[in-house]
């Protein structure tokens, strides 16, 4: 079997190392893919950008592939699976109107309130004006989202009404992030400790997977501007029977249940961002799809033949999945300057590595030289017994990755309250 895997980053490379890793794959062509995907065994980059849809059509005739796989938001959010539609191939991944869900966060925010999820309070503007009168009249702290794909970015947790007064300005007055800041949310800042619950859902009900644990800011201590995610560990420290009951009865069945009067046949991945406290979950967010850097650390804990798995889903089987019962950790390895400004085509010298896993994220091959690509450019990963083992195996082996300008946290593996 051929598949098509959709997208460049961190996540996708996972993916395509855990599905090279059947015997069931004959290649997998990512587009366009990275430094890391062009030296996979069985992988092909295609230089296809990831809503270039007719161009993958094409693609998909030529190779004859079976299956894709859509890594980013973007191309779920502008609708790849509704174009895919009675082409002759399969596609993981929900349609435009199942990506809503993450393509607008007051669309998701309406729609938890409508079905009832515990989720923090909330008001819309599409008014700058309207929006910065209104933070005179509340507590702080808030959280301010923009309502479109912000690749990550468009969260700012503001402590003072300076702080949010500018933001406000720079995202709807000045478009900072382009028409996603058109409208905005004023969010109740919700406190406790963060959680990324992903899995498969379909129409008749959702497989978790095992749980991980993202660090969103970009420095030590969970301080700074929030990233696509600095690193990540799994299984989560904190996680309990009772907690996984009140995910399963007080989101995921509703959000399953909003869906089908929706009449959205929702079939993909879903996680689940929350905030847990006092074992209590309340949704932050929905994505459409997998977390980056998450994704890097469950395909290292996944024993399931991903491929199998996949085609199970959309065939809307009960999924039986097997997880490691070893622990997995990634730290991202990031561009100075980034979430901001930085400097790409930086030449990357890569040393033997010691029982790490490096997944590629921001990179590219010129003229054999393996060059920078991205603010995120690697997550160095680790499976062993423990996470302290995992975090002494990774930290051990960053020495052997250098490029100017080069960052990471070196406190991942550490549990902060949010």
């Amino acid at each position: 079997m051929n598949v098509l895997i959709v997208g460049q980053g961190g996540r996708e490379h996972a993916m395509a190392w855990k599905l090279s890793l059947s015997n069931k794959v004959d290649t997998v062509y990512v587009a366009p893919g990275n430094g890391g995907t062009a030296n996979e065994n069985k992988c092909i980059n295609i230089d296809i950008a990831v809503n270039d849809f007719l161009a993958l059509e094409k693609l998909v005739i030529e190779k004859e592939i079976n299956l894709i796989v859509i890594g980013p938001e973007d191309p779920l959010v502008n609708g790849i699976k509704d174009h895919f539609q009675n082409k002759n191939v399969k596609v993981f991944g929900p349609d435009k109107a199942g990506a809503k869900l993450e393509g607008s966060k007051i669309y998701a925010k309406k729609f938890m309130f409508e079905n009832d999820i515990p989720t923090g309070r909330a008001e819309f503007f599409s008014d700058a004006n309207l929006a910065k009168k209104y933070i005179n009249t509340i507590d702080f702290p808030i959280v301010l989202k923009a309502d479109g794909l912000a690749a990550g970015k468009g969260v700012l947790v503001a402590k003072d009404p300076q702080e949010a007064n500018q933001w406000i300005e720079d995202v709807m007055n000045k478009q900072k992030f382009g028409d996603a800041g058109n409208e905005i949310l004023i969010e109740e800042c919700l406190f406790g400790t963060e959680l990324s619950y992903m899995g498969i859902m379909t129409p008749s009900g959702f497989t978790p997977f095992e749980t991980s644990v993202d660090y969103k800011p970009l420095q030590n201590g969970n301080h700074g501007p929030n990233t696509g995610g600095m690193g990540c560990m799994s299984p989560s420290p904190f996680i309990n029977n009772a907690l996984i009951d009140n995910i399963t009865s007080d989101v995921i069945n509703p959000t399953i249940e909003g869906l089908k009067n929706a009449n959205i046949d929702f079939y993909g991945f879903m996680y689940f961002g929350l905030m847990v406290k006092d074992n209590k979950p309340k949704v932050l967010e929905y994505n459409c799809r997998l977390g980056d850097p998450e994704t890097q650390c469950l395909m290292m804990q996944l024993e399931s033949d991903f491929l199998q798995t996949l085609i199970d889903a959309l065939d809307d089987k009960d999924l039986n999945l097997t997880w490691s019962k070893k622990s997995s950790m990634g730290v991202v390895i990031a561009s100075g300057g980034y979430p901001e400004e930085y400097e790409n085509d930086q030449v990357i010298d890569l040393f033997e590595l010691s029982d790490a896993k490096l997944f590629h994220a921001g990179t590219k091959y010129i003229n054999d030289k393996l060059l920078t690509n991205g603010g995120r450019v690697f997550s160095l990963n680790a499976k062993a017994d423990d996470l302290i083992t995992c975090k002494k195996i990774i930290y051990s082996n960053i020495k052997n990755i250098k490029f100017n300008n080069m960052i990471f946290r070196s406190d991942i593996g550490e549990v902060y309250e949010s």
